[in-house]
């Protein structure tokens, strides 16, 4: 019968901490496994409990970790008896062993980016992939300078990542091993101009994937009886730099408005779907993209477009003001919609298109999400195009994208003086940290406020005067009056 026990190695690592061992024993014959427990001295280990002392500040989880273990050596029995094998030493670390999840960060990595994919989230798994290529270049020491002359996508790009064959093992990732990381990624050139590198901003997101991975990989090796004693990345300083985003005023957004454009052309279209965008609140632009006619209500006599952020997952009501009403009108009969796209720029006819809700879309093969979102992302990177040749036909002096029409609305919004709280969710902002505040529960009558708020034409509302006028003090109003007269 096989016996368990737990020794120090009274040798310390190259990391000057003391590993426990695990030793099995059959037949007088020994196999010792090395644990994932690692103490800063060797009065922390208890030899006649076996077991790690309260003076150690991780001792519980320690503790713990050296319990799966042990339980993972009776599982690993009870296998080896259930296949008719011999209950050796050797047979049961090696059985313990199997069944293990992998030390290697890379393997774990690329696993859960493949779990994202499958799970409809292209954009993360997109974001990962990137971060891991980049990752992969390093530690297989592939200069910074070259990058430039790798495939930047497709087969290309695949078949040489599958040539890299240096793996990276979870205990590998040290603050060391980080900062060298860093200091390489301020190295590689920037992809739209060589004669630049990285900019600060899109390393730290390399390294938000890189922290979301290991915390993530840290989670299943624990629940696998496996304990890393530090996390490098709590030491880890990579900071951003506060850059300005780019906005359009109003009077750049009338000229755009005012462009004599061919009828039907896709310049003509760019102008429709940005001036719709910016009209709904600074709608997305993959949201925007993907817009059916059957998104357009009629709510008690006014118009809406209703749909659910693809981004968040949040449902949105956004009331459509004249000049968003009229857009849509030179696209679809509002007495006859239906679920085809309200834009020309997705294919109605594609495998995707046949998903006419948001809950059809979510049950989509990954492989047809896929292609949907990517072909989304090329027709935003199509309408970025041509809205550059449309500000130059303005005379606006800017780069301009889709998604800069959410700053541009929100930065008029500001300016008009409309409620922050009702701006971050007519922009549908999920996080506290995006809107100075936190996420207030909205309603549509708070949200149609600001939205004629913003749009209203520059001629007296009555109402609002009169609404004004009565709210003032009749002390205050003889102020005000005399004031005038003087």
């Amino acid at each position: 019968m096989a016996t368990y026990n737990f020794e120090l190695n009274c040798r310390p690592s190259q990391r000057g901490t003391y590993v426990v061992l695990f030793r099995i024993t059959e037949n007088k014959k020994h196999k010792r496994i090395k644990t994932s427990v690692e103490l800063q001295s060797p009065n922390d280990w208890n030899p006649k409990k076996q077991e790690v002392r309260k003076s150690d500040p991780n001792f519980k989880v320690l503790n713990q970790t050296l319990k799966r273990i042990r339980e993972q050596a009776e599982e690993a029995v009870q296998t080896l008896e259930e296949e008719g094998k011999g209950i050796t030493s050797q047979n049961v670390a090696a059985t313990m062993q199997a069944g293990k999840k992998v030390f290697s960060f890379i393997t774990f990595a690329e696993g859960f980016a493949q779990k994202t994919l499958e799970a409809g989230d292209y954009r993360t798994y997109t974001k990962y992939i990137t971060f891991l290529n980049k990752l992969k270049f390093f530690i297989n020491n592939i200069s910074p300078e070259s990058i430039s002359s790798i495939p930047r996508n497709g087969k290309g790009l695949q078949e040489y990542i599958d040539k890299l064959r240096k793996d990276l093992l979870f205990n590998e990732i040290t603050l060391s091993f980080l900062n060298k990381f860093k200091t390489y990624l301020q190295r590689i050139p920037n992809a739209k101009n060589n004669e630049l590198t990285l900019h600060q901003n899109t390393i730290n997101k390399q390294f938000d994937n890189f922290k979301s991975l290991y915390n993530k990989g840290l989670v299943e090796l624990r629940e696998d009886g496996l304990f890393l004693r530090e996390n490098p990345f709590k030491d880890f300083e990579c900071s951003t730099i506060e850059s300005s985003k780019e906005k359009l005023t109003m009077e750049e957004i009338k000229a755009l408005t005012s462009l004599e454009l061919p009828e039907n052309s896709l310049l003509w279209h760019t102008r429709n779907c940005f001036l719709f965008a910016f009209y709904c609140g600074g709608m997305r632009a993959g949201d925007l993209i993907q817009l059916r006619g059957n998104n357009i209500i009629d709510d008690n006599g006014i118009w809406r477009v209703r749909y659910r952020m693809d981004k968040t997952s949040t449902p949105k009501s956004i009331k459509l003001i004249p000049s968003a009403k009229a857009i849509i009108e030179k696209y679809i009969n509002l007495n006859q919609r239906n679920s085809n796209y309200i834009f020309p720029l997705l294919d109605n006819e594609a495998p995707y298109a046949k998903a006419t809700t948001w809950e059809e879309k979510e049950q989509l093969p990954y492989e047809i999400k896929t292609r949907l979102l990517q072909t989304v992302n090329g027709k935003n990177s199509l309408l970025n195009k041509y809205l550059n040749k449309l500000a130059a036909m303005a005379g606006i002096e800017k780069k301009i994208s889709m998604h800069c029409l959410r700053h541009s609305f929100a930065n008029i919004a500001r300016e008009k003086e409309a409620n922050v709280y009702d701006i971050s969710n007519v922009l549908g902002h999920s996080n506290i940290d995006i809107t100075k505040g936190y996420l207030a529960k909205f309603d549509t009558r708070s949200e149609d406020e600001t939205i004629d708020k913003i749009f209203e034409s520059e001629s007296i509302n009555e109402d609002l005067l009169l609404k004004q006028l009565r709210a003032i003090s009749p002390e205050k109003l003889k102020e005000l009056l005399a004031k005038r007269d003087e």
